[in-house]
């Protein structure tokens, strides 16, 4: 399975809105970073991952993950995540990314 995402500007509340659909791998690292990048170049402000449909993530996504954030921390913004399943919550645990990025079930 590879990665897609859906990708929306939220006005009233001024946020990115990231919707990661699949796999966040090797394979679709680059496409992820690129995306992320780009939006980030429009507008600066926080970023809300929606993950309810994320199957999977290894070190690599975990990586480009890693490396967004500190793009987005320059502008003194931060990055959510919601709705990780226990299988992912437990990565970001095992890795202490849950003391880094904001996570809401």
């Amino acid at each position: 399975m590879s990665l897609r995402l859906n990708t929306n500007y939220n006005e009233l509340d001024k946020l990115w809105e990231v919707e990661l659909i699949g796999e966040v791998d090797i394979n679709s690292k680059s496409m992820l970073k690129e995306e992320l990048l780009l939006l980030n170049e429009k507008k600066q402000v926080d970023f809300v991952f929606k993950c309810e449909q994320l199957e999977y993530i290894d070190s690599t996504g975990l990586g480009v993950l890693i490396s967004f954030y500190k793009n987005v921390k320059v502008n003194d913004k931060t990055i959510h995540f919601e709705k990780l399943k226990p299988s992912i919550l437990k990565i970001f645990s095992l890795t202490g990314l849950d003391k880094i990025f904001s996570i809401r079930n």
